[in-house]
């Protein structure tokens, strides 16, 4: 969004902001519950440095009337346009978390870094990686409970286990004791890619909004595995707090082309391959 104007600490307040524990952050004030108000809240994860995909979001987010933005981290990680994409996040008010990739883009130098974090990493300013790093773990929006991955870890799969080499979404049954004795009534998380909501037994929403700039990976981490949206299409979610919660998820075209041809230009046939399929090379 672009409603600079009221700037980011406005927003912030609009949306009864505070962080919670973890790594350089504040202790959280009390938990809200249902805001007394409806709030319409964009919720957007995994952009990876495709800032093509950002943009069409962001204008499509616009058409919405949000009344804010969260975006759940990895902002720019990748063979793209980490730097431009990090000038665009921090011109806008939305509300941001750390990722595993910003964290890791904190590091002193690409040396030990894998391939897609050490592009960003020396196309990036000294700045733009403290402010990725430094982001906070977690963040309360509203009745919002937001962090990348899973609740004080952002490398592990929340909705998700790894079945024949794919990442698939896990039952509730397995998810429900992931999230014992958290009481927010709404989760978001990112880190999947995969798009998706699952009410748990307590009655909790868990929203993962999918991925805006990368629709498919392979991670080679034991069990190796691949992630695939199964389309190129970049994903968001609207989420809407009122008495009852309301999802909405979006997977809108842009020039994924455009996206494709530059993972190319810098070398990464299997990045090209991702952005313009939604599928990965096995």
């Amino acid at each position: 969004m672009t409603r600079k104007a009221r700037g980011h600490i406005s927003l912030a307040k609009r949306l009864g902001c505070c962080k919670a524990p973890g790594a350089n952050v504040d202790v959280p004030r009390t938990r809200r519950k249902l805001t007394e108000r409806a709030m319409r809240l964009g919720v957007i994860a995994d952009i990876h440095g495709n800032l093509p995909a950002l943009e069409a979001v962001l204008d499509r987010l616009r058409d919405h009337s949000v009344d804010g933005i969260v975006n759940l981290g990895d902002c720019a990680s990748g063979p793209l346009w980490p730097m431009e994409t990090v000038a665009l996040l921090r011109a806008t008010t939305m509300l941001h978390v750390r990722g595993n990739h910003d964290r890791a883009l904190g590091a002193i130098s690409p040396e030990r870094l894998g391939a897609s974090d050490r592009f960003a990493w020396e196309r990036l300013e000294p700045a733009h990686r403290e402010w990725l790093s430094t982001l906070p773990q977690e963040l309360f929006a509203g009745a919002a409970r937001c962090f990348h991955a899973a609740p004080g870890d952002d490398e592990a799969y929340l909705m998700e286990g790894v079945f024949g080499g794919r990442l698939l979404p896990e039952a509730r049954a397995t998810i429900d004791p992931r999230l014992a004795g958290i009481p927010d009534p709404l989760l978001l998380c990112g880190h999947s890619h995969l798009p998706r909501l699952l009410r748990l037994a307590t009655g909790t929403l868990v929203v993962n909004p999918g991925s805006v700039g990368c629709q498919a990976y392979r991670d080679d981490t034991l069990p190796a595995h691949v992630s695939e949206s199964g389309s190129p299409h970049a994903r968001f979610a609207v989420v809407t707090i009122d008495a009852a919660i309301t999802v909405e998820h979006h997977a809108i075209a842009y020039d994924w082309g455009a996206a494709s041809a530059k993972a190319l230009q810098n070398g990464r046939d299997d990045w090209a391959q991702a952005l313009s399929t939604g599928t990965a090379r096995r």
